[in-house]
Order: structure tokens, then sequence, then C-alpha cells
């Protein structure tokens, strides 16, 4: 029985990151995953649910991955350089930042991972800085605040851009931008 509940947890994940929220259909996880309509009923209260327990472990793999990425053992800048030069599919964009602009973010429930997400790197990003400037990295009038706001949203922002133009070179382009901007102010 757990491994239904699995299978729909996984058809899920794909259905979400594929087609989003809203054009999530239970129908559609039904037949991605091979369940019967009353194993989703039965280990899931609805399509809302079953997305927010899909999204919470979609949090949880991403923040697992970001913790790989900033390894606090690695120097400060090169973990911001992993961060931004990490291999990403512009048209698939962000496993939860193409949710931004669905209706369904207004719903605490299922934008709670999303945020515990984006918070999660955020504190990454920022430690890396300050450590950055530490060392003298980084000059000591950089704010770390802002810099790790502009550094996040310039991905995510490359995603975006790489849908609306359909050319995955945009996020890579963006990324690079962004480390290009990192080096010139180092100090």
């Amino acid at each position: 029985m757990e491994s239904k509940r699995d299978d729909l947890i996984s058809a899920t994940k794909g259905l979400l990151w594929q087609l989003g929220y809203e054009s999530m259909s239970p129908k559609k996880v039904l037949a991605a995953s091979g369940a019967g309509q009353g194993s989703l009923y039965h280990h899931f209260r609805g399509k809302k649910h079953l997305a927010a327990v899909a999204l919470e472990e979609v949090a949880d793999e991403m923040c697992a991955d970001a913790d790989l990425m900033f390894d606090e053992s690695i120097a400060p800048l090169t973990r911001l350089q992993r961060y931004l030069g990490a291999e990403r599919d512009g048209m698939t964009g962000c496993r939860l930042g193409r949710f931004a602009n669905e209706q369904s973010i207004r719903d605490r429930t299922l934008r709670k991972p999303m945020e515990r997400y984006f918070q999660h790197v955020h504190r990454h990003v920022v430690r890396a800085l300050r450590e950055a400037k530490r060392h003298k990295d980084l000059p000591k009038t950089v704010n770390v605040e802002s810099l790790a706001a502009t550094l996040m949203a310039t991905v995510q922002g490359g995603y975006i851009l790489s849908r609306v133009f359909q050319d995955s070179t945009y996020v890579r382009q963006a990324t690079r931008g962004a480390w290009r901007v990192l080096q010139a102010l180092r100090t």
C-alpha cells in the first residue's frame, strides 16, 4: 500500500514540474502513477493535499542539493561559483520557482515548501558572501542581503527568459554574468 502512495507522490512531483499545479489533475496523476482512484483518496484528502506533500518532498530534495553545493569546507567564492555554475535546463525551469506565477502561490500550504527552499538557499548565499567579506575577497561595503537576493533573482530570471524565448542558454548567460559581477567585486 505504501508503494502506491510513493507512486502517487512521484507522479505528482513530475507532473507539477511539467505542467504546474493548475494544469495537473487527479486524473493525470492516476494515469501517470498507475494507481487507482481509491488509492489516491485513501492516502490524500485531494489534489491540494497530494500536491503539498509532493512539494514538501521536492523542497527537501532541493535543500539537500543546496547543502552539498554550499559545503562549508569549500571556499566561499567557490561555493557561490558552484551555485551560479550549476547545470540548469532553462526550458524545464526551477522545480519550485516555476510556481511563482500561478494562482496557487496564494495558498499558504502550497507556498510553504517554496518559501522554505528559497530561504534555505538565501541563508547559504548570505553565509558565503559574509565569509567572503571576512576573508577580504569582497569589499566590506557589499550589502550581502541585497547581493544574495540579486544572485537568486538572476537564477530564477534566467529560467524565465529561457522559457519566454524558448532558448535554454539564457539561464546560463544570466548566471555567468552574475559570476562575472562577483569577480569584478573581488578586492
